[in-house]
């Protein structure tokens, strides 16, 4: 810990500028920015508060399972969901009531937090998936809120990181109350981890439960008028290193189909220009969401560099890469592209979601492939309309079918129940 708080007492620093570039490029506001140092105005809880955090929108989706149970199960109390960015916040805000209210979370700093927890006093904190912020956790638990890990999950290289720190581990591990891993891999590495296995419980993971929202057809029908359905593959959450493989990619597959689409979704829009470059090194034509809205017949590549729109270029491809698994970063959830009719390659990192790859894998719901040649190819064997519906419905019978929802959310719920009565 005292490693972790001088980098944060340095960090200090860097806040000033660092809000600024935030402000400049639309990443906060001056009220998120004011929410982030747990500057609070006519927010005061009425009851005793349960704080929910879910850092980004997939978290969220995760979390909004759980949410109408919990406002039943907690009508007394009130309920605090954080988000860490504003687009999330964005999303999270369809929920607030006279119960339920949405914030931006507090930077891990411990004035911030400490006046964050004397705002809002919460009874429980329950963070999802592998969201962990140690000062959060040890100021949460020394103003005897209760900490709860939810569908959590180590990645490989979060689980070197914290062997590495034993005693940051340690800290954590003393101050969590209980953890529900969200499969048997996570489950595993939580108990090599030292976690009292008392505190763990195994669950699947939580976001096969999700119900997905409607993309409306008028907005498909508009995109594969220009992009054919059949003909086109969505690049979706590349990473700095993965677009240059998947372009080449793409151009080997136009050799013998010029006709081929391709729509790629960075994880971080600011990237469009530097995929831009990749592109045109390539001589292909291209558009961008943000400027051109639509792409037109001439395009083979579309940049769709807007947030909150991943759905959208999911129902208009035949076929998916989920990107951040050509190169160590763990991979990306499969749970989307699937439950939008379309079928999954993606590469050899998938930690963050090791169990359900390896079973895709195993049983042909999805394909692996890492080089940009291997790609091309797969890609070719599920134009194939037979092979690729037969990927797919396996695919998403592996995902979905479940008879064990409501008894896992019940002891998800009674768990967090026991916790705050104790």
């Amino acid at each position: 810990m005292v490693k972790y708080n001088l980098f944060l007492l340095f960090a200090w620093v860097l806040i000033l500028p660092a809000a600024l570039i935030r402000l400049c490029t639309g990443k906060d506001t001056t009220n998120s920015l004011k929410a982030r140092f747990s500057i609070f105005q006519n927010q005061r809880p009425k009851n005793k508060t349960i704080w929910c955090h879910a850092a980004s929108v997939g978290e969220f989706n995760t979390l909004e399972i759980l949410i109408p149970e919990m406002k039943e199960k907690f009508s007394n109390y009130d309920i605090l969901i954080t988000v860490s960015n504003i687009i999330a916040y964005k999303h999270a805000k369809s929920w607030i009531d006279n119960q339920l209210y949405v914030a931006v979370a507090p930077l891990d700093f411990k004035t911030v937090l400490k006046r964050f927890i004397k705002t809002w006093a919460p009874v429980a904190l329950i963070t999802m998936e592998n969201e962990l912020f140690p000062n959060r956790i040890m100021l949460a638990k020394k103003y005897n809120c209760k900490v709860i890990w939810v569908n959590a999950r180590l990645s490989k290289k979060s689980m070197k990181f914290w062997q590495k720190n034993s005693t940051l581990t340690n800290h954590l591990i003393k101050n969590i109350d209980h953890v529900f891993a969200q499969d048997n891999i996570a489950f595993g590495r939580f108990d090599t981890l030292g976690f009292n296995r008392q505190n763990l419980t195994e669950t699947e993971n939580l976001k096969k439960f999700r119900s997905f929202p409607i993309v409306p057809i008028d907005d498909v029908k508009r995109v594969n008028d220009i992009f054919p359905y059949n003909e086109t593959i969505c690049a979706a959450s590349t990473h700095l290193g993965e677009d240059e493989i998947l372009i080449a990619a793409f151009s080997e597959a136009l050799i013998t189909e010029p006709q081929l689409k391709m729509i790629i979704v960075p994880r971080h829009p600011n990237r469009m220009s530097e995929i831009t470059k990749l592109i045109e090194k390539q001589d292909l034509k291209y558009s961008v969401r943000s400027i051109n809205n639509l792409p037109t017949k001439n395009d083979q590549i579309f940049i769709a560099d807007t947030m909150g729109e991943l759905t959208l270029w999911y129902s208009v491809s035949a076929t998916t890469f989920v990107a951040g698994s050509l190169l160590p970063i763990g991979g990306h959830t499969p749970f989307e592209p699937a439950a939008y009719g379309s079928a999954i390659i993606h590469g050899q990192h998938f930690s963050n979601f090791q169990k359900i790859y390896n079973e895709l894998d195993q049983k042909k719901g999805a394909f692996i492939a890492s080089s940009a040649t291997e790609i091309s190819s797969t890609w070719a064997q599920l134009r194939n309309d037979k092979k690729r519906l037969k990927t797919l419905e396996l695919a998403q019978d592996i995902l979905f079918k479940t008879d064990c929802k409501n008894q896992i959310i019940n002891t998800i719920i009674q768990k967090i129940t026991n916790q705050i009565t104790q």
